[in-house]
């Protein structure tokens, strides 16, 4: 893999050569006709093309994650997910319930099973600064103030839909209709469909577009997935940076605190723009290049 990637790495300068161009100075309408001229083959090129945006050596450029044809079906457009996070996000009108399993959904390919189970103990609020952190897999995910405080809205409002065998001290952060139990995945499934979130279809494409850009281990330690399907993962969505991974891996060696958990969420949710402001990419416009089509979700 990684020698394929080099001689397409190899082969995308040299065609930018014949063009009278250089990596540093090309841009994205040069690397979208490099990949339309040629076969998927030339997509094995985005790992390089990555790796020199983040060193400074290209910029406002980027190769898309390449997905085969027969898994297209599989995935909703990436312009619909981000419209839907934004929507979730910022529109009052709908239940906080709902709000909050979508984008845990949409955001952090969390299943609905695992939303639904959702304990008050898996919440944390550091002293420091307030941020709101949650506890989905061996290691605590901060999360952006704006959906933090959505989850502390849902800690203050929470409440089962019965009446008897209430009690103050619920465990759950989606109580259900049944005493002491918490909501089903089901009924989690019904509400996010009748505002348009198809629920496989989501965790799919949020999955492939975190797996394009965290290396397996900090896959499996944040998200609560096994090491061997985050590596499937990663292999689908052509990640094999190497370097990266031991980048992070160094990092989240260490005790989490408030910036180390920040930079693993802000490299989790996309890499399609290259401002590099943690957490603020999203909405994808229609009109953009690929390589800076976004503005503020969390603005």
């Amino acid at each position: 893999m990684v020698k394929r990637e080099t001689r397409v790495a190899v082969r995308m300068l040299d065609w930018l050569h014949t063009r009278g161009q250089s990596l540093a100075g090309c841009g994205q309408g040069d690397i979208d006709q490099w990949l339309a001229e040629g076969t998927s083959y030339h997509y094995s090129a985005r790992n390089f093309v990555l790796w020199c945006v983040r060193r400074g050596h290209a910029s406002d450029i980027t190769i898309p994650i390449y997905v085969k044809e027969n898994l297209r079906s599989e995935f909703v457009e990436a312009d619909e997910r981000w419209t839907l996070a934004r929507r979730l996000l910022h529109d009052d009108a709908l239940d906080t319930v709902d709000r909050v399993a979508g984008l845990l959904l949409l955001l952090y390919a969390q299943p609905l099973a695992r939303i639904a189970t959702l304990t008050l103990d898996q919440l944390t609020q550091r002293v420091t600064d307030h941020g709101v952190q949650v506890r989905l897999g061996s290691k605590p995910l901060g999360l952006p103030p704006p959906l933090g405080a959505l989850l502390l809205d849902l800690v203050d409002r929470r409440h089962g839909r019965a009446v008897v065998g209430r009690t103050m001290d619920l465990t759950w952060l989606l109580p259900g209709g049944a005493p002491g139990r918490p909501i089903s995945a089901r009924q989690l499934m019904r509400r996010l469909s009748r505002l348009g979130i198809q629920a496989r279809l989501s965790r799919n494409t949020a999955l492939i577009d975190l797996a394009a850009q965290l290396p397996a281990t900090v896959l499996s330690d944040l998200l609560n997935l096994h090491t061997g399907t985050a590596t499937a993962w990663n292999d689908v969505a052509g990640n094999t940076r190497a370097g990266y991974a031991a980048e992070l891996s160094s990092e989240t060696d260490r005790v989490p605190t408030s910036s180390t958990v920040k930079r693993c969420t802000a490299a989790s949710v996309a890499e399609s723009c290259s401002d590099g402001s943690p957490l603020r990419r999203a909405a994808i416009t229609g009109s953009a290049t690929p390589a800076c089509r976004a503005t503020a979700v969390w603005a």
